[in-house]
């Protein structure tokens, strides 16, 4: 591979600090991601993965007054770290009464292996935490090419999905909603 391609392509694998001592791994990683300001919210494991769910906080907000929510999680494998985490991005709107869903971002290699699915639970779960009865976004013209894909994936987790066919040339190809039942 040319050194062009190699600056585009941002997945990656970081080898483990101690080789095949996972345990050791997720230590080090949850006190790195903890002394950048974040919250650990959830380890889990299954077969393939450790994951560490977190939430970034800032430091000079008050959890309760924070209005952006950015979810990550920290996938390590025996083989590695891989990079770049899967990311969920969304905002308070400003009297705290809805959220707004900006983006999930998984790189290709590592979608189907449910961590969008971890990530959009977590934010439904703060929401009912907070007493929120909707979540709102939209389908954005870039993910047209998987879009029966995405579908699929909102109204597994109860979003009302409304494509705009007529939309086809605009950035917004279509609505997401999550009512609180």
């Amino acid at each position: 591979m040319d050194i062009f391609n190699q600056m585009f392509i941002r997945s990656k694998i970081s080898p483990l600090q101690r080789n095949y001592d996972i345990g050791y791994e997720v230590e080090y990683h949850t006190n790195l991601i903890t002394n950048k300001g974040f919250e650990i919210i959830s380890n889990i494991q299954n077969e393939e993965f450790k994951l560490i769910l977190y939430r970034h906080f800032y430091d000079n907000t008050p959890k309760d007054k924070e209005k952006t929510i950015m979810l990550g999680i920290r996938v390590i494998t025996m083989k590695g770290i891989l990079y770049p985490d899967p990311v969920l991005k969304a905002f308070f709107n400003d009297d705290f009464t809805e959220i707004s869903l900006a983006d999930i971002d998984i790189e290709e290699y590592l979608s189907n292996h449910g961590f969008g699915s971890i990530l959009l639970t977590t934010l439904i779960e703060i929401a009912k935490n907070r007493k929120i009865n909707s979540i709102c976004g939209w389908i954005s013209n870039v993910d047209i090419d998987h879009i029966e894909r995405l579908v699929h994936f909102y109204k597994k987790h109860n979003f009302e999905v409304i494509l705009d066919s007529n939309n086809k040339d605009s950035l917004k190809v279509g609505n997401l909603r999550w009512q609180r039942e």
